[in-house]
């Protein structure tokens, strides 16, 4: 733990933690995952795959959320799931879980930030990554009360985008598409949500939503700050609950636009909504640059947002692992805003060094794998949980013990389906990392 000395961490109220959970969110994921999980179902006639694919995911975050919203109210103690584990599952499968989260989410970092490079300087997006990281890292330096209110303007702006550009497209939607031999779907289309199961449908459903989880993964991000939340037992669930349910509502209506008003645009085009409002049918007599460059300003901004509470998140569950010998004591080092400031400078570097190798959408892959794992450990831990509650004090009744254990043994089934179903060489290149950390613990362990 940290020591008596130690600088008292700053703290946020409810608002600006629900700010940091849509921040989270509302990054790069909805600008480029929508496209990667419509190509992966293109081989599904119809236009359910990609919606079922979103339901499934947005399940999967809501389970999520569940067991982490009865952990997070009874442990205010920063970490997430790597410290709820370390209290009702054990060392070893808390480490895990927080190896787990640091190693997918420092890959969440680099591939929001070649996003944002992508958009904003596509001469040079790896450079206009590495500045964006320094600079957000530095930002996190000076406290967490900064952070979450950089975090609410750029909440705010997306949120504002995204509902501008939802409400347009279901009014007006877009001109007559480029030539491309595409067509849109009309508002009528539909098809036999049977069919999608079969053996030759289902497979991609599962690696679409294995992918868009990735816009889904930042809700929990306010679980990691832990102290650092006002009345944290409170706080932090409804942070978590209120900023769900809210981008899940986005993420449908967005998904249903983009696809009656782009059609097989949508898994064309690798920025769907700049290819949608450089089609619209739009009066106010801007041309098509002035259009995309607005487009571009909206989705660097998200970008920014998710990064910055990816570093805050990162950075205090690796400190908070510090604390617990689980990681080099140094890590846990803070600075006088109570910031862990030697561990946000080092999940910048790994960011940046990804920066230079990472392809964006097997780093995407990766970090899914990653988070759904951790998740799953989550679900665990909350079934340890409830078993260790109803032995030592018999307070959780019989028919709400039935209740959250069922929600946690679906969250788990669900979490190991997606797992298993990431495209790229994420299964395995993440099991040989995950077991190379195990070696490199034992051993380090042994000589202490």
């Amino acid at each position: 733990m940290s020591s008596p000395s130690s600088p008292k961490p700053q703290q946020i109220g409810l608002g600006l933690a629900v700010a940091i959970g849509l921040a989270s969110m509302l990054g790069a994921g909805v600008f480029v995952v929508f496209h990667e999980a419509d190509a992966l179902t293109s081989t599904v006639s119809d236009r359910w795959p990609l919606l079922v694919a979103i339901a499934l995911a947005g399940l999967v975050a809501t389970l999520n959320a569940a067991s982490v919203y009865q952990l997070a109210k009874v442990i205010s103690r920063a970490g997430g799931v790597y410290a709820y584990s370390r209290v009702y599952v054990g060392p070893n499968t808390s480490f895990i879980a927080g190896f787990s989260f640091i190693f997918g989410k420092i890959g969440s970092i680099a591939a929001i930030g070649l996003v944002f490079g992508l958009y904003v300087w596509p001469e040079q997006p790896g450079l206009a990554a590495v500045l964006a990281i320094a600079a957000l890292a530095a930002l996190n330096l000076l406290g967490i009360n900064r952070t979450a209110k950089v975090a609410l303007a750029l909440a705010i702006s997306t949120v504002g985008f995204l509902l501008v550009t939802i409400v347009w497209g279901y009014a007006h939607g877009v001109e007559a598409m480029p030539a491309s031999g595409t067509s849109v779907l009309p508002l009528s289309h539909s098809g036999s949500l049977i069919d999608l199961f079969s053996a030759g449908n289902l497979s991609p459903i599962l690696s679409a939503a294995a992918l868009i989880f990735f816009a889904f993964a930042g809700y929990a991000r306010v679980a990691t700050l832990g102290d650092e939340v006002r009345n944290p037992t409170r706080n932090i669930p409804r942070a978590i609950a209120i900023a769900l349910a809210a981008v899940l509502v986005l993420y449908f209506a967005l998904a249903v636009m983009l696809q009656n008003t782009l059609g097989s645009m949508l898994a064309q085009s690798s920025a769907p909504l700049v290819t949608f409002w450089q089609n619209s049918t739009i009066s106010w007599g801007w041309s098509a640059s002035t259009i995309n460059t607005i487009v571009l300003i909206f989705a660097a901004a998200a970008s920014l947002g998710s990064m910055l509470a990816l570093l805050a998140g990162v950075s205090r569950t690796a400190a908070t692992m510090a604390e617990d010998r689980e990681m080099p004591s140094w890590f846990s080092t803070r600075n006088r805003h109570g910031a862990p400031w030697l561990a946000e400078v080092l999940v910048a570097i790994g960011a940046i060094v990804l920066v230079q190798f990472g392809r964006l959408d097997w780093v995407i892959g990766f970090s899914s794998l990653s988070v759904l794992l951790y998740y799953a450990i989550g679900h665990y831990s909350a079934l340890r949980q409830l078993t260790q509650q109803a032995a030592q004090t018999g307070q959780v009744s019989r028919a709400a013990r039935t209740t959250r254990a069922a929600t946690a043994w679906v969250g788990l089934l669900l979490c190991a389906v997606l797992l298993l179903s990431v495209p790229g060489p994420a299964v395995w290149l993440s099991a040989i990392v995950l077991s190379a950390a195990l070696f490199v613990r034992r051993i380090a362990r042994a000589h202490d």
